[in-house]
């Protein structure tokens, strides 16, 4: 293939990107190459056509089309090939920078420094302010951003001998600076705590001897950012006084408004890892917390972002919200959120989701009506739909079809390359369970006693909690 690096780049581009980046070349501001603008129209076409147009761009293809009568020069074609990444590249700059029209607004205060462009300069100041009066919130941006305005007012001032306010410019700036490194400084502090949490490190990020007292100090009380760090932090170094959790819970719903969405989100997800940690303890009623923060990012709007769900999200929201019998909320759920999944999987993860909704519902016709014909080609959504349908089957009693099922599950797990020895003998385990409970003597104590004790020792967690309930069945029948 003809210049991967090139090519893998460009088909990142949306088709909405494409089009903005070929006006982008034809500006003879940043592009006067018009052989550099043929090549992209070559790329472009292939990457509307497909990858099999993709595939038969090759170097001599590529010349050809560009050059039809001169002989492949590689190094020309390299040198074109080289400008048009760069070329890409700053483009992505460009498109970013628009999209941050407060940093665009700080760099053209700084160039407007000059005395006979006062008049713009007031005009571009009155802006900077209009733009973080509209901020969505107090973000470590936002506080680098103050900490630019009032330093280029400080720097500009220091120019000249007799300033009025050149004092309470120089306290703004070191204050809005002070605000950015401290937030940040306890993200980071935040970001160890959580990697100490599953892996073993002997390194640690240092904390300058008496920061965590300074941090107590009156003028940092009104920075949310910084105050919800801080129960966070208190949240995983002192993790037995749950009462720092629930002081958190109630700092992100009462200073919400005064967050990015990013950071609330964000935020959101630190109590969850704090949720987990208590789970892993054997608190599983922090499964209903965690339930808790689903639905509060749900009900604030921030649990999309980009206009991207990631897949693990939604399936452990659905997961959850079914442990607790949310039916009709998981439902809506599902609904109203599938459409924000890539859409490659979105079709196997509605019809998953809605079959293991059906599944707890007992709606077992429903189940087997979406499960029966489906073969899903990624592994987990295709083992987690066969352990819904040997559920169903013998919830129903139907079986023959369960044993017939059984003999097609251990057949796939046999033959199935990607999954680990550990993990095939823990599902051949839980059929090998499923069937001992098609045929145990209900009369004899011992035998069911037996069965209760195997089950303890499964590891995966789902079907354990579904063996433990037809075993429950079993002994007040």
């Amino acid at each position: 293939m003809f210049s991967d690096k090139l090519l893998s780049l460009l088909q990142t581009f949306s088709r909405y990107d494409l089009n903005r980046f070929r006006k982008f070349l034809q500006s003879p501001y940043f592009n006067d190459q018009e052989d550099v603008t043929r090549l992209f129209e070559l790329i472009n076409d292939a990457i509307r056509k497909g990858a099999d147009a993709l595939a038969a761009l090759d170097k001599p293809t590529v010349w050809k089309a560009l050059f039809l009568r001169q002989a492949l020069d590689d190094g020309h074609l390299r040198r074109l090939t080289s400008d048009l990444t760069l070329l890409a590249q700053r483009f992505l700059v460009e498109e970013a920078r628009q999209k941050d029209p407060l940093s665009e607004a700080l760099d053209l205060q700084k160039v407007l420094e000059k005395p006979e462009l006062r008049k713009h300069l007031s005009g571009a100041e009155r802006q900077i302010e209009k733009l973080l009066a509209q901020s969505e919130g107090k973000s470590t941006d936002f506080y680098y951003a103050q900490f630019r305005q009032h330093w280029n007012i400080f720097n500009r001032a220091s120019k000249i001998v007799a300033t009025a306010g050149y004092t309470e410019k120089l306290i703004l700036a070191d204050f809005f600076l002070e605000c950015y490194y401290i937030a940040q400084k306890l993200k980071l502090y935040i970001s160890w705590l959580l990697y100490r949490g599953f892996r073993v490190t002997e390194q640690e990020v240092p904390i300058i001897p008496g920061f965590w007292e300074y941090l107590k100090e009156e003028r940092f009380t009104a920075v949310p950012l910084i105050q919800i760090y801080r129960k966070v932090i208190l949240c995983f170094t002192d993790s037995e006084e749950e009462l720092h959790f629930q002081q958190l819970l109630s700092d992100l719903k009462e200073n919400a408004n005064e967050m990015t969405p990013s950071d609330l989100r964000e935020c959101y997800y630190m109590a969850q890892n704090y949720c987990a940690l208590k789970i892993n303890q054997g608190k599983n009623e922090y499964y209903w917390e965690v339930l808790g923060i689903f639905k509060s990012m749900v009900a604030q709007g921030i649990l999309v972002e980009d206009g991207q769900l990631p897949e693990a999200v939604f399936k452990n929201i659905i997961t959850v919200s079914l442990r607790f019998g949310e039916y009709a909320w998981a439902e809506n759920f599902i609904h109203e959120y599938i459409e924000y999944l890539p859409a490659n999987i979105r079709e196997n993860a509605r019809i998953f989701n809605l079959a293991n909704l059906y599944s707890h519902q007992k709606k077992h016709t429903q189940v087997i009506e979406l499960l029966r014909n489906v073969e899903y080609s990624d592994v987990v959504y295709s083992l987690g739909s066969k352990v819904i349908l040997v559920r169903t089957y013998y919830d129903l009693g139907e079986y023959l079809a369960l044993e017939s099922l059984i003999d097609s599950f251990r057949i796939y797990l046999r033959r199935n390359k990607v999954l680990s020895k550990n993990l095939k003998r823990e599902y051949n385990n839980f059929l090998n369970l499923v069937k001992k409970l098609t045929t145990i003597d209900t009369r004899n104590p011992k035998e069911i006693a037996m069965i209760r004790k195997r089950v303890a020792a499964v590891s995966y967690a789902t079907p354990k909690r579904w063996l433990n309930e037809k075993i429950k069945d079993i002994e007040e029948k």
